[in-house]
């Protein structure tokens, strides 16, 4: 096997290049470009506020159709057009907090 020196440069050595290791790798996390990540979170942001918006409109009309007004096809046309608009009033608010 191989005997360290008696003044210990090999810890040393080590500790030097563990300090320089962590500033590189450091630097790389910095220089990162995270841009596309923020435009496909803010997409599927959208799409979960559209498809929410529609889908809920949906239930809510297919729910006055069955229990509350029993004229079949409107409420759920209207319960829709109603999700649209609230999905694009989402989507525009929180487009432009940021």
């Amino acid at each position: 096997m191989t005997e360290e020196p008696p003044d210990g440069s090999k810890t040393d050595d080590l500790d030097d290049l563990d300090r320089r290791l962590k500033a590189i790798e450091a630097r790389r996390r910095k220089t990162v470009d995270t841009k596309a990540e923020v435009g496909a979170n803010k997409g599927f942001q959208v799409l979960g506020e559209l498809l929410g918006g529609i889908l809920g409109g949906l239930g809510l009309g297919w729910l006055a159709d069955t229990y509350i007004f029993h004229a079949q096809p409107w409420g759920m046309i209207v319960g829709t057009i109603l999700g649209m608009i609230a999905a694009m009033y989402a989507i525009i608010k929180s487009s432009q907090s940021r």
